[in-house]
């Protein structure tokens, strides 16, 4: 038998039980996290029934079917100062396997906000799609179909072995549903009513001056375009409406609404067109709040479109 790297090597450190995977590595852990928040757990039951066989320095050994990396990842996620890294789609698999098996709900949580979040959603979120397809993971599956837009809808498609798992009807449709969300984008930026209600957050649209005129309040000038249905502005604001659809027909990715270079040209070229000191020195966070905005209405819009895909695995 071998004993398993800190944190889990040290039965004096309020272990009290010791878990053994299939590869024959112990591990000591505290048996109250690994059904923490977690009424339905495996673990909580198993215990309480005392099914276990062998003991080892005084504590019951419970055996499991995972390997030794597997469940190191599911102890990593039950403790609250640790976190695990998921390095490859084929752990992503095999953890949410075994969280699945265990009923550890609170794990799971854990577990779906590192993989949302990870590098491999965004690098592999075809390969993730397809894995929680297969398996019938909705949540997960419907997470990775919204991340595939980080790749370009029209260019070519990498030939991915896991395709095979899945079915040509089910693939038709999640392009369907890529299409449908860009559709749902291209047709909201051709207006702002979803700006409506942020106008007042907002310190570059026109002000009423006089009788239906309407003036930049920091520069004074008074010719401007008109954005419908909310607002007269400078005409870089529409500028980067017009550059921000470009890029999310290409890849319907709500990241698009802050990206720096995107920023920064609608920051270079609102000062260059309003020349106030004043402008100036909030150019910068007033473009990235509208970004903020228009960011999470694509994320709304795009959040009512329904991946019509049967999960059943």
């Amino acid at each position: 038998m071998t004993i398993a790297d800190a944190p889990f090597d040290d039965p004096t450190d309020n272990a009290d039980l010791v878990i053994r995977t299939s590869d024959n590595v112990d591990f000591y852990v505290l048996s109250a996290l690994l059904s923490l928040k977690s009424p339905s757990s495996f673990f909580r039951h198993v215990l309480k029934n005392s099914q276990h066989t062998e003991e080892k320095d005084g504590f019951p050994v419970l055996e499991v079917m995972e390997d030794s990396g597997t469940f190191r990842t599911i102890l990593l996620l039950c403790y609250p100062d640790d976190a695990p890294q998921i390095k490859s789609v084929e752990q992503i698999g095999a953890v949410k396997t075994a969280l699945d098996k265990y009923c550890m709900d609170h794990a799971q949580e854990r577990f779906m906000q590192m993989v949302t979040a990870s590098s491999l959603m965004k690098e592999h979120a075809l390969r993730i799609f397809v894995l929680a397809l297969a398996r019938g993971w909705r949540v997960l599956g419907e997470i990775a179909a919204k991340s595939t837009f980080t790749n370009p809808l029209d260019e070519p498609e990498a030939e991915l072995e896991e395709l095979g798992c899945i079915n040509a009807l089910q693939y038709v449709q999640l392009r369907n549903y890529r299409r449908e969300c860009r559709r749902v984008i291209r047709d909201m930026l051709n207006a702002a009513p979803w700006l409506e209600d942020k106008a007042s957050q907002l310190l570059f649209p026109y002000e009423l001056s006089g009788l239906f005129k309407k003036m930049c309040r920091w520069c004074g000038a008074g010719s401007g375009e008109w954005i419908e249905p909310v607002f007269y502005t400078h005409p870089w604001f529409k500028d980067y409406l017009k550059t921000v659809k470009a890029e999310m027909l290409l890849r319907p990715c709500t990241a698009t609404a802050l990206d720096d270079l995107i920023i920064a040209n609608a920051v270079t070229k609102s000062i260059s067109e309003c020349s106030s000191e004043e402008w100036k020195k909030i150019a910068l966070s007033q473009v990235r709040l509208c970004g903020k905005f228009l960011m999470e209405e694509i994320d709304r819009q795009i959040s009512q479109v329904p991946l019509n895909i049967d999960w059943t695995k």
